[in-house]
C-alpha cells in the first residue's frame, strides 16, 4: 500500500482517495473514504462487466467513465497469496467457511464469482472474506475452484473433498458446504495473526493523520476529476488538515530568526480506537456493565449485540419488531441477558433475551393503554424494573420485568413527563411539565422502594424545559439539559441529588454544528464523560468534550446521531447521522 501519486485523482465519484492498495497491468485498487466516512475499495479497470456492477457488495459504479470504476466494502487484511506456508486443517476449514459464506450470498443472487484465486481471498481477525467478482457462468465451477484452491494449502479435509467431484451435479452448493463445515472457533496460526496485525498497522498510518515521511512532500493533487459537492468533512480529513496546519506553522516558526521553540501541539480530545458493524443503521447504543458488549437498536427494527474486543456479533440478530420504537435497553449485571423494551401504538413490551443464543428468557411484560402523549418509559440499569407512563389517571407504574409484578405508582398529572433511574436503581428522577411555555417545570427524586419523594422538587425557570437528564455513576450528581428555544441555546446544569442544589455554573451548548450539517438533529444532551472531570455533550449532530465548568476540550466530532459511554470509562461509542452507515465508531482518550 502506498500514498497516491501527484497525478492520482483526489476524488472518484463521491469517494475521497486515501491510498493505493494494489495495481497490475489492467486494474488498480484504491482505498477510499465515503461521505459517511466508511472505508471502500475503489477498483479502476480498463473495462467492467455489467455483472460486477449488479453485485450486492458493489456500493456504486460508473461503467461509462473514461476509466470505469466501482466501489465495494473495503476488506482489510492480507490476501491468501501473502500467506506462504501451508495451513493446518482447522485453519483450512475456517478459510473454507468464510469463502463459502460469501459464495452463498453471491450465488443466491444468480451470479458466479469466476475468479476464485488466492489474491481474491482476504484473511481478517474475524475470518476469511472473498473479494467480490461476478465473471463466472456456473456456481458449481466456483465450488471446484474452492476445492482446488484449498487443496493447494493442505491435504484437503474430508468435508471439502466433494468440491472436486468431476460431475458438477455431484458438487455441494455453497450453502450445503457451509452447513457441512459447521461453525469454526479455531484461531488462525500465529504467523497469520502476525501478518494480519502488520497489515492493520500499515493501514492505520493512512487513517489517523500521521505525518508524512520526509521525502514525500505531496499527499494529493487535484486532477481532472470534477470538484465534488460540499459534504460533511470526515474525521480523517479533519485530522489530516489539522496536522498540515500544525506542520506549516511549525516550519514558519522555526525559520524565524531568534524565535524560541514552539510549545507542544495540543492533543485531540479523542482518538478512534476501532469500530463495530451492525446489521442495520444503529440509532440507540447500550454497553453491558463490564463494557465488553454493546447492544444496538437499528432503524430496521432489529437489535444486535456486539463483542467490543473481537468486533463480532455474539449471537444472532434479534427481531425485527416492525413499527415498534425502542424504549430502552439494559444488560443484566453479569451480561447473561439483555432486556429490551419497545412501544407500539399504546402498548409497552419488555422482553429478556439470551444475547448468545437469541432465545427469549421467561415471559414478556406486556402493558396496554399506556400514555404516548409526551411521555416515555424507562428501564433500570440492570433491566429489573420498568417505569411506564399510564393514562386515566396519569401516573408512572413501576413493574418488575422478570415476574411481571406491579410494584406501585407515582402520580404524574402533567402532560409531558419522563423518568430516569439512578445507576443503583434506588432512585427514580421524574420530570413533569404541563406543556405551557410560560409555565415552570419541575424534576423530583423518588425512592423506588417506598415510592416516596426525596425532598422538594427542583423547579426550573419559565421557558426552560428539560429534554434529558442523567445520573453520574455514583448517583450523587444529576445532569440536566434543556432543549433550547429560538434565540436561546440549550443549558446544562449539575445538581447535588442530596441537597437538590446546583453544584457547578450553568453552561450552554452551541446549536451550530460548525459545518452547516445536521442542523435538524434532535438529540441534545450532556452525560458523564470518560472520567469524573469531564462530560460528553451532543447538540445538532456534534459531540464535544467539556470539563465540569463547560469549557470545551479540543475540536468537536461532527455528523454524530447518538453516543454511549462505557461503564469502565474507557470507551465512547458513536453512531453517525447517515442512514446508510451501519458502523459504530469507538473512541478513547489519547
Amino acid at each position: 500500500m502506498r500514498r497516491p501519486a501527484v497525478d492520482d485523482p483526489l476524488w472518484i465519484g463521491q469517494y475521497r482517495v486515501l491510498a493505493e492498495v494494489t495495481r497490475d497491468e489492467t486494474t488498480r485498487v484504491l482505498l477510499g473514504s465515503g461521505p459517511d466516512d466508511r472505508l471502500v475499495s475503489l477498483t479502476l479497470a480498463n473495462r467492467q462487466s455489467a455483472e460486477a456492477a449488479a453485485l450486492s457488495a458493489v456500493l456504486e459504479a460508473d461503467p461509462d467513465a473514461a476509466l470505469p470504476w466501482w466501489a465495494q466494502e473495503f476488506v482489510p487484511g492480507p490476501s491468501l497469496r501473502d500467506v506462504g506456508d501451508t495451513l493446518p486443517e482447522p485453519a483450512v476449514l475456517r478459510l473454507a467457511a468464510g469463502i463459502a459464506a460469501d459464495l452463498t450470498q453471491l450465488h443466491s443472487a444468480g451470479l458466479a464469482h469466476g475468479q476464485l484465486t488466492p489474491s481474491h481471498v482476504r484473511l481478517t481477525s474475524s475470518g476469511a472474506r472473498l473479494i467480490a467478482r461476478a465473471t463466472g457462468d456456473d456456481p458449481a465451477d466456483d465450488l471446484f475452484a474452492l476445492g482446488t484452491l484449498l487443496a493447494a494449502q493442505s491435504a484437503l479435509p474430508e468435508a471439502l473433498r466433494p468440491c472436486l467431484a468431476e460431475n458438477p451435479a455431484d458438487r455441494p452448493t455453497a450453502a450445503e458446504l457451509l452447513e457441512a463445515i459447521g461453525p469454526s472457533a479455531e484461531p488462525w496460526p500465529p504467523a497469520v495473526e502476525k501478518l494480519i496485525a502488520e497489515r492493520t498497522a500499515e493501514l492505520a498510518q493512512f487513517l489517523d493523520g500521521q505525518p508524512m515521511p520526509p521525502d514525500d512532500s505531496v499527499i494529493y493533487q487535484v486532477s481532472e476529476t470534477p470538484t465534488p459537492p460540499r459534504r460533511p468533512v470526515p474525521r480523517r480529513g479533519i485530522l489530516i488538515g489539522a496536522l498540515a496546519l500544525v506542520i506549516a506553522g511549525l516550519a514558519v516558526w522555526l525559520a524565524w530568526p531568534g524565535t524560541p521553540a514552539p510549545p507542544p501541539a495540543p492533543q485531540p480530545p479523542l482518538v478512534e480506537s476501532g469500530f463495530l458493524t451492525a446489521h442495520g443503521h444503529p440509532q440507540f447504543l447500550k454497553f453491558s456493565h463490564d463494557s465488553r458488549l454493546l447492544a444496538t437498536a437499528n432503524t430496521d427494527f432489529t437489535l444486535d449485540v456486539l463483542d467490543v474486543a473481537t468486533r463480532k456479533p455474539v449471537g444472532p440478530r434479534l427481531g425485527p419488531f416492525p413499527n415498534a420504537g425502542v424504549a430502552g435497553l439494559a444488560f443484566r449485571p453479569d451480561g447473561s441477558a439483555l432486556v429490551a423494551s419497545r412501544v407500539k401504538e399504546k402498548q409497552f413490551t419488555a422482553q429478556t433475551w439470551d444475547p448468545r443464543t437469541g432465545r427469549e428468557i421467561g415471559e414478556p411484560l406486556v402493558l396496554d393503554n399506556i400514555d404516548r402523549d409526551g411521555a416515555w418509559p424507562a428501564l433500570s440499569s440492570d433491566g429489573g424494573v420498568a417505569a411506564v407512563p399510564m393514562d386515566s389517571p396519569r401516573r408512572l407504574d413501576l413493574w418488575r420485568v422478570a415476574d411481571r409484578t406491579r410494584i406501585g405508582s407515582i402520580e404524574t398529572p402533567a402532560a409531558f413527563r419522563s423518568s430516569e433511574f439512578s445507576p443503583d436503581g434506588r432512585t427514580l428522577a421524574v420530570y413533569q411539565w404541563d406543556g405551557h411555555s410560560a409555565h415552570t417545570s419541575q424534576l423530583s427524586l423518588w425512592d423506588t422502594a417506598s415510592l416516596r419523594m426525596k425532598g422538594n422538587p427542583i423547579v426550573f425557570a419559565e421557558t426552560e424545559q428539560i429534554c434529558c437528564f442523567a445520573f453520574r455513576p455514583d448517583g450523587r450528581t444529576l445532569i440536566t439539559t434543556s432543549g433550547g428555544t429560538t434565540g436561546s441555546a440549550p443549558k446544562v446544569r449539575q445538581w447535588d441529588t442530596a441537597t437538590h442544589q446546583e453544584i457547578r455554573p450553568v453552561f450552554s451548548l452551541s446549536q451550530d454544528p460548525g459545518n452547516g450539517e445536521m442542523k435538524e438533529a434532535f438529540l441534545i444532551m450532556a452525560v458523564p464523560g470518560l472520567d469524573d472531570q469531564h462530560l460528553v455533550a451532543i447538540a445538532t449532530g456534534t459531540v464535544t468534550i467539556r470539563d465540569l465548568d463547560g469549557k470545551q476540550d479540543g475540536a468537536g466530532l461532527p455528523g454524530i446521531l447518538n453516543v454511549a459511554v462505557s461503564p469502565d470509562g474507557k470507551t465512547l461509542a458513536t453512531t453517525s447521522g447517515s442512514t446508510a452507515d451501519t458502523t459504530v465508531h469507538l473512541w478513547r482518550k489519547p
